[in-house]
């Protein structure tokens, strides 16, 4: 190889690395404190993936400073393509990579929203708010959405009282 491949096959190594690398860093409400909203649901993939990426879009459009991220309990390794699917048509992309919830991070939150039971040993001191009967978002992708953004809706005023004073 020459000098010139050689530097194209070491960028390219180097951009691989970090996109790889790159999700692992996602925000941690340890790091953010009491301004960070965190969307729980079974495996961090859908439901609560859908809910912080949605949240993010209207907090930013309103100028709040609160951040949503998306937590699991049973974590699976990525979000199913279904949902990134659904979330780009929306104009939106995962929150973050999936991570587990841990009672840290639940304790230092704002707020705690959840779509399935947290076991106690994760939920920390955190008042955890159950958002029930909302579809499983792999199975009707639109249902869903429809459904955690009318919730989201009704909870960003609550939020932007709250930041006004």
């Amino acid at each position: 190889m020459t000098r010139l491949s050689l530097r194209h096959f070491a960028v390219a190594i180097l951009a691989i690395a970090a996109a790889w690398i790159a999700p692992v860093s996602a925000p941690r409400a340890e790091d953010t404190g009491d301004k960070t909203i965190v969307f729980v649901c079974l495996h961090g993939v859908v439901n609560s993936q859908m809910a912080a990426s949605y949240f993010n879009k209207v907090a930013k459009e309103r100028g709040l400073s609160f951040t949503a991220v998306s937590r699991g309990i049973d974590l699976y390794r990525s979000v199913p393509v279904r949902i990134q699917d659904g979330l780009a048509l929306d104009g939106l992309e995962p929150a973050n990579a999936p991570i587990e919830l841990t009672a840290e991070e639940a304790t230092k939150a704002r707020s705690v929203f959840a779509f399935d039971t947290i076991p106690a040993e994760r939920k920390g001191q955190a008042d955890v708010t159950y958002w029930s009967g909302v579809p499983i978002g792999i199975d009707d992708y639109e249902a869903t959405r429809d459904e955690i953004a009318r919730r989201v809706d009704a909870l960003i005023p609550t939020l932007a009282n709250e930041q006004s004073r």
